[in-house]
């Protein structure tokens, strides 16, 4: 859809509400909302900003719901992060103390060879 196409849509759209929330004529509809879009002022152009502003309040509520349940998930991986930082040191100080021994050994297997 081109953004004209969208616009158009659009413009259907808040004509159509206004005419049946607000018992506007679609003439009367239609001059405020193309009063609104050439941010002019009208005797409606209020109620096309209310109409406008109950769409988008409609059309971004499961956005906002989604981005609420995913709160505890972001808050999670901060902690995460942050524990991450603060055992970074102690990780390097291990591993800089079992230099002396090859990557495929353990401190428990397998027991030094005897000579």
């Amino acid at each position: 859809m081109t953004p004209e196409e969208a616009s158009a849509r659009a413009a259907l759209l808040l004509i159509a509400r206004l005419v049946q929330r607000h018992e506007l004529t679609p003439q009367e509809a239609s001059v405020a909302v193309e009063q609104a879009r050439r941010k002019e002022t009208g005797p409606h152009t209020h109620l096309v900003t209310l109409e406008a502003m109950q769409v988008l309040r409609a059309a971004t509520a499961p956005i906002r719901a989604t981005l609420e349940a995913l709160r505890p998930i972001a808050e999670a991986a901060a902690a995460m992060a942050e524990l991450a930082r603060a055992l970074a040191p102690v990780a390097q100080q291990t591993t800089a103390a079992r230099r002396d021994l090859p990557a495929w050994t353990t401190p428990h297997w397998p027991p030094p060879r005897r000579r």
